[in-house]
């Protein structure tokens, strides 16, 4: 898996590293700006660099980076010297310290927007491969509301092919991954010591291109805890079921699946053919007495039991080792009891139990708001469906996810698995963030899926969170297998089935 951070980690690590309390870090800009030079003259050898200088820490990494790749270029080709040429983007703002004295000791020519501009119209598109942009504005203490003298520079740094950010791309949030309303659109970032989470988690990672980590020979990887840990399917492999030759039916556990009120058949015979194509041993789906015969005519291997009085239905959980409630369910009576009725029992005997959709809009209501919760619960809330538990706007969730996710878990308890571009996990100790999926997996039906994939893992064994990380990581790895072979229009949810159950197998 790969680490992620967020700004006040980076800071507090790098305060760490001061050999003395007057120290300035000068040294450390110095070894950042010689890697980062590195890498652009192996990157992009016999280039025209521009490099966008801001007030700040990160414009002396821009002045830095430039003596570096002089002195690179010297000894590599002393016949051939590079072009370089400097836009301070912000020249009546007073530099910081190391900024001030690393553009008091350079000798390039400054330019300025004009020229920039010129440079894009004056040359054809072979030309324009030659030149690279370098971001070295605003670092990951940056501001989201840029001045409108940096937001037009980077609106024709934008036009340019190769944009390289230093350490983080103007305009993009290092926590959230927020973007303001211009933003570097890096072909490739060079970040120092870990990765920003906001590089990685909703804009940001479009707007961060390819990153290139160097860590300055400091491993902050094995010394700090990270805010996230990002993960795909290969991360999740190793925990995957595994068959005996000699196994039962009833070693794969038996999972109980209720769903499919009145009118929303179909997300109860989604999220049960899901979870018999990934293993579960044993599946039964409690439902609407009208939605029985036709989840028996397309699956007849599930067991169905449908009535529409709640109570004829709650003999069943005598026999589930696991819950999942909520596809397909609303405020209504049926709704209502049954979700009661099955907290009741998972919390009082200890099952663990994932509740989605329906379930989790009705934990807002009475009596719910007072109930406790199992203890082995997940919660799989959309981002409209975290805004009505949380009582905040979508946009506030979108906003900080990981928050969003930090906070679920301090009201309910349990695992939280927030859906959506980057789904967040976080089970009160760590938070995991899957790095794989697309608009493909945006489509109705597919939180049904994903519900029956983790509860059929549960259910063959594995502990809620590594169901919760492996389930997300096979929905999503699912939807890449999608796309790759067709394309990211018109999945329907049924086809991600057969996709998890290759990567399972």
């Amino acid at each position: 898996m790969t680490k992620a951070y967020l700004a006040k980690q980076i800071k507090e690590f790098e305060k760490s590293l001061c050999k003395s309390p007057s120290d300035n870090l000068e040294w450390l800009m110095e070894k950042a700006a010689e890697e980062s030079a590195k890498w652009l003259y192996e990157k992009y050898p016999n280039s025209f660099f521009i490099i966008l200088c801001g007030p700040g820490n990160n414009g002396g990494d821009g002045y830095c980076i430039a003596n570096e790749l002089v002195s690179i270029a010297k000894v590599n080709a002393p016949k051939n010297p590079i072009s370089i040429r400097i836009i301070d983007v912000m020249p009546s703002k007073q530099k910081s310290a190391l900024c001030k004295l690393k553009s008091e000791n350079h000798t390039f020519q400054k330019i300025d927007h004009k020229f920039l501009k010129k440079c894009l119209e004056d040359v054809y598109d072979e030309d324009n491969l030659k030149i690279v942009i370098v971001d070295s504005i605003f670092g990951i203490g940056g501001r989201v509301d840029l001045p409108a003298r940096v937001e037009k520079i980077i609106k024709t740094a934008n036009l340019f092919y190769n944009k390289i950010a230093i350490d983080i791309s103007t305009g993009l949030n290092s926590n959230t991954g927020e973007i303001s309303k211009v933003c570097f659109n890096a072909s490739s970032t060079v970040t120092f010591l870990g990765l920003k989470l906001g590089q990685l988690i909703n804009q940001g990672k479009i707007y961060s291109g390819d990153i290139v980590l160097k860590d300055l020979g400091f491993n902050m990887n094995k010394i700090v805890k990270p805010a996230v840990h990002e993960f795909s399917y290969k991360d999740i492999k190793s925990k995957l079921p595994v068959r005996k030759k000699d196994a039962h039916k009833r070693n794969h556990g038996k999972l109980l699946i209720v769903a499919g009120d009145e009118g929303y058949g179909g997300a109860g015979i989604l999220t049960s053919e899901t979870a018999l194509k990934t293993g579960t041993g044993l599946v039964k789906l409690l439902t609407r007495k009208s939605h029985v015969s036709p989840s028996l005519a397309k699956n007849p291997e599930v067991m169905v039991c449908g009535a529409d009085n709640a109570q004829d239905l709650e003999q069943n959980f005598l026999w589930s080792d696991v819950f999942v409630c909520g596809p397909g369910m609303f405020e209504n009576y049926w709704s209502e009891q049954l979700l009661y009725k099955l907290i009741t029992y998972a919390e009082k005997n200890r099952i663990p139990t994932l509740l989605d959709a329906g379930a989790l809009r009705l934990l807002t209501k009475e009596p719910f708001t007072k109930m406790a919760l199992p203890k082995d619960i997940i919660l799989t809330p959309h981002p409209g469906e975290a805004s009505s538990l949380l009582g905040i706007t979508t946009e506030k969730i979108q906003k900080n996810r990981l928050k969003a996710a930090k906070d679920l878990h301090v009201k309910f308890g349990g695992i939280i698995v927030l859906k959506g571009h980057g789904t967040v996990i976080h089970d009160g100790e760590e938070s995991y963030l899957s790095s794989s999926g697309g608009p493909e997996l945006a489509v109705a039906g597919s939180g049904d899926i994903l519900s029956g994939v983790i509860g059929s893992l549960m259910a063959q064994g594995l502990q809620p969170l590594d169901a919760a990380v492996a389930g997300v990581a096979l929905h999503s790895n699912a939807g890449d297998s999608f796309a790759k072979e067709i394309g990211n229009i018109g999945l329907a949810a049924s086809e991600l089935i057969p996709h998890i159950r290759n990567a399972l197998n």
